[in-house]
């Protein structure tokens, strides 16, 4: 029994959850699943539910398959259990990348198991499979690229050939043994140049120099420790793996090379958490790419079931933001541009966190998906237009949470919100822990981040952030036409704005606005940061 994924992610980068059974991100884990899984299929639904229980509390325990088997023992057991098995297949369809057909399996054993008076066990639960994605699955997802208005479609990641269990467990190099770790990228990239940094192990190619191989080591273990304290997450105890590509269609190179898989020629990233990898295209050192795909992958050891909207919101924040210290923070981003443009397509507040991940497939691809033919040249405009949408809306939603430090609570409050409740709906349920964090009802939520946006982005005047040291802004601040209180108030730039710094006068920030001209912000308002851009293809 397994997972076979197949899939796209809609912001070009894709993401390959491939979980077997018997084998995960931690050793204590797979231990338990195993176990758990033999107990499983030999219909011995009690012991597997106590196992499949205590592994969904462990890290990277929440996971289709297991929940599946655990939700589908529930069915089988007393009625308190059967009531807990329903309700988590129905968290199922909501939060998980399922194919078709395990959408069908998935929903036809939640309706068995509402049946109390039917005797299940003699029924035996089919196996699922999950086509999973940063955020959404999809076939045919539609992006945009710099400089173009045009939607570029890409088509799901394919399997073209199985990595042994062996293969996979080799690349899991223990965290401290930097010999053994060189060695491994020795024979995984012959030839080209490696870096161990902390807890990563970076491979490079030959057109990325050693300072590249540092600044982006350095980068990624402060946004490690970053996703730890704002998040959570459980790193693994062996060296997490980033393959870097200088161009794009060394990603698919990779990816066939690597990990077996036929990906589009619009990815420019993926993860791979069996093995613990990330491949992304990072011209020199530019690393937001990777920040997007770490998200994804180390999510998964506390929040296997993490809600398309909020997965693809927060790591997209993080593939264009800057830092402060230690802190990462989102900045405005290509998407903003996308949602200008299909502003009559955004789903509402309540219809974003609503949304089930099958809700935004292309239905013509996954038709020519399904009967093999060439379903990359599938793609229905206005469907991708509505996916685009969706994922900028989830882009700026998840920037709106952050500015109003409600984002990191919003995350917890799902993470940690259970299952619904008897007779409550998933997309209820959700809303309702989104409302309690903000302390308002879905509709002024909607209202209010709506507000935001039209207000903080629609200024005709901006402050440039080209041509000088960067600084961050720590508050909301005034933007000056001269050095002093006593000049006319230009703008004021919300908290975390991104501006270049080009001169000093006393206590103020000379700075460019978009129109060529100077102003002035006060120095107390501003402190020293750093970019981490996405890179994409022109």
């Amino acid at each position: 029994m397994g997972i076979r994924p197949l899939s796209s992610h809609p912001s070009r980068c894709f993401y390959a959850l491939l979980i077997a059974a018997g084998l995960c991100c931690q050793p204590a884990a797979a231990v338990s699943l195993q176990e758990a899984t033999l107990a499983w299929q030999a219909h011995r639904y009690q012991d597997a539910y106590g196992l499949l229980s205590q592994l969904r509390e462990r890290p990277y325990g929440r996971q289709p398959v297991s929940d599946f088997m655990l939700a589908t023992s529930g069915c089988r057991l007393d009625s308190v259990k059967r009531d807990y098995g329903h309700r988590l297949l129905d968290w199922m369809l909501y939060a998980y990348a399922l194919s078709q057909p395990s959408r069908e399996l998935v929903a036809a054993e939640r309706d068995l198991c509402r049946k109390l008076d039917l005797a299940l066990g003699g029924i035996t639960p089919g196996n699922i499979e999950e086509r999973r994605s940063a955020g959404m699955r999809g076939y045919g997802k539609s992006f945009y690229w710099a400089g173009q208005d045009q939607p570029v479609s890409s088509y799901p990641m394919r399997r073209l050939r199985p990595i042994s269990r062996e293969e996979l467990q080799r690349r899991q190099v223990p965290v401290g043994d930097a010999k053994q770790a060189l060695a491994l990228a020795e024979s995984l990239a012959p030839g080209q140049r490696y870096l161990v940094e902390e807890r990563l192990l970076i491979i490079g190619t030959r057109d990325h120099s050693d300072d590249d191989l540092k600044r982006v080591g350095q980068t990624l273990s402060r946004y490690l420790r970053f996703l730890e304290r704002q998040y959570g997450v459980a790193l693994p105890d062996y060296y997490l793996r980033i393959h870097l590509a200088g161009a794009p269609g060394e990603v698919r190179e990779l990816a066939e090379r690597l990990h077996g898989l036929d990906v589009s020629r619009a990815t420019i990233g993926y993860a791979f958490v069996e093995d613990g990898a990330v491949v992304g295209f990072v011209p020199q050192s530019a690393a937001g790419t990777l920040l997007h795909e770490l998200f994804h992958l180390l999510v998964r050891s506390n929040f296997g079931d993490i809600p398309q909207w909020l997965d693809e919101g927060v790591a997209s924040l993080y593939e264009v933001s800057g830092r402060r210290g230690d802190e990462y923070f989102g900045l405005e981003n290509w998407r903003r541009k996308v949602l200008d443009s299909q502003w009559h397509l955004r789903p509402t507040v309540a219809e974003l966190i609503g949304s089930e991940w099958f809700l935004f497939d292309d239905p013509n691809q996954v038709r020519a998906f399904r009967e093999e033919a060439d379903y990359e040249g599938y793609h229905d405009h206005r469907e991708g237009a509505k996916q685009a949408a969706m994922m900028a809306t989830a882009r700026y939603f998840a920037l709106y949470l952050e500015q109003q430090n409600r984002l990191a609570p919003v995350y917890r409050a799902v993470r940690d919100g259970g299952l619904p409740s008897a007779g409550q709906s998933p997309r209820e349920h959700t809303i309702t822990l989104v409302e309690s964090v903000l302390q308002q009802p879905i509709e002024v939520i909607d209202q209010n981040f709506v507000a935001w946006y039209r207000q903080d982005g629609r200024q005709s005047l901006r402050v440039s952030r080209e041509g000088g040291e960067l600084f961050s802004a720590t508050t909301g601040v005034s933007v000056r036409n001269g050095p002093g209180t006593a000049f006319d108030r230009l703008m004021i730039i919300p908290k975390d704005t991104i501006v270049a710094v080009h001169g000093r006068d006393g206590v103020w920030r000379e700075v460019r606005l978009s129109d060529g001209n100077r102003a002035y912000i006060h120095s107390d308002y501003l402190v020293p940061t750093t970019v981490n851009d996405k890179t994409l293809p022109e």
